[in-house]
């Protein structure tokens, strides 16, 4: 049976996952998001009026779709983008007509007309203390392409493209070009080392690391920026991920290699005298660094190189990186982790004091007359939870 805690990089590697599983959205939060939009897409089939003879999906986009959603921090509310696919061909309608359409349908049902709110080319619904759900309504640019999308501008006066379903296509394409994860070859070998009664979440061990190392990155984003005016946006930070990944096989060295490859770039495009862009893979016209200013700039290389630079702490150890673990993750996610990994592997390791900390974290810890720690005899350990901080 494996000893996780005598192999740092394997130990890193599942504490990683273990962090990223845990910002992620949990399953009751995605379900009731899943249940509220396949509600909408019931109230729109049903009406009468414009979407009557029209077939349309009502979908998810965004991290939701590419499983890389990341728990808002600050109180603030999940943005769940949606798209309401009309397939019927653009040019038979004009913005406004899809848009005022879409509005309508949802003012004529008091509770949706309750907590509806206009945006400039979206509907929100705000669930309040939970999350948000924008709606955008399109239209397919002709018969022939179904998944590509026409969306109105801002404006409502004209149309621009998009094709969500053909860039979480690409995404987790290039997620699945690591051959042998690191976590999934050693998957077998860490369930077992755990305890018996204990339930993981399937995708513990199975998601890409691609996939965890864009969860890591959006969280410390979160955590970086005081002002949202200068937050990078998740599509920028998710489109830079996926183009500089080249299969790296574990969470560390993805991420590790993706800000080097940002930051050579970046500093290639600065000494040429050209703009560092951003453009989708997926639609080549639509740029998404395209209204970014100077400040937008500066503030994005802060952000990489300050992240990779801590980054490059965790190649050491716990013992002498733990303050980085904290400023990246924060610390009660990071403590709250390394605990859980520290209790689930303790009866996979000879080391004495790991197997101690173990059972005074659980609460199951008792001190015997002669001071040994264990659980059948003795006064009991009250439990405490700052191991590694």
């Amino acid at each position: 049976m494996i000893d996780i805690f005598n192999n740092y990089t394997l130990q890193r590697e599942e504490l990683l996952a273990r962090i990223a599983q845990e910002l992620q959205l949990d399953k009751t939060r995605s379900d009731r998001m899943e249940t509220a939009y396949k509600s909408v897409s019931e109230l729109l089939e049903k009406d009468n009026d414009f979407f009557a003879d029209l077939i349309i999906e009502v979908y998810a986009q965004g991290s939701k779709r590419i499983g890389t959603t990341v728990k808002p921090i600050n109180d603030e509310d999940f943005d769940l983008d949606i798209i309401l696919h009309i397939y019927d061909p653009y040019y038979r309608h004009t913005p406004e007509e899809i848009y005022n359409a879409l509005v309508k349908s949802l003012e004529n049902d008091p509770y949706y007309e309750s907590i509806m709110e206009k945006k400039k080319r979206c509907v929100r619904l705000n669930y309040k203390g939970d999350f948000h759900m924008d709606i955008l309504p399109a239209c397919m640019p002709d018969h022939f392409q179904r998944e590509r999308i026409k969306i109105p501008e801002k404006a409502l006066k004209s149309w621009s493209s998009g094709n969500p379903k053909g860039y979480a296509i690409w995404f987790l394409g290039v997620a699945a070009k690591a051959k042998k994860p690191l976590l999934q070859e050693y998957s077998h070998v860490l369930l077992k080392a755990q305890v018996e009664t204990e339930t993981l979440p399937a995708e513990l061990y199975l998601k890409t690391p691609l996939q965890r190392a864009v969860q890591l990155l959006k969280r410390y984003r979160d955590i970086y920026f005081e002002d949202k005016d200068l937050r990078v946006s998740s599509i920028v930070l998710t489109t830079l991920a996926a183009h500089f990944y080249e299969g790296e096989e574990s969470i560390f060295e993805a991420l590790d290699k993706i800000l080097y490859r940002i930051k050579s770039s970046y500093m290639q495009s600065v000494n040429s005298g050209q703009r560092f862009k951003v453009f989708n893979p997926v639609n080549t016209e639509e740029e998404f660094t395209d209204t970014w200013t100077d400040a937008h700039y500066i503030s994005f290389y802060e952000f990489i190189t300050d992240l990779y630079q801590k980054w490059q702490s965790l190649i050491n150890s716990f013992e002498t990186s733990h303050k980085e673990y904290i400023q990246l993750f924060g610390e009660g996610i990071y403590k709250k982790t390394l605990n859980e990994q520290m209790i689930k592997f303790s009866r996979s390791t000879k080391d004495v004091l790991v197997q101690s900390s173990a059972l005074i974290t659980s609460g199951n810890a008792l001190t015997d007359p002669k001071g040994f720690i264990n659980t059948s005899t003795g006064s009991k350990n009250e439990p405490h939870h700052s191991f590694g901080g």
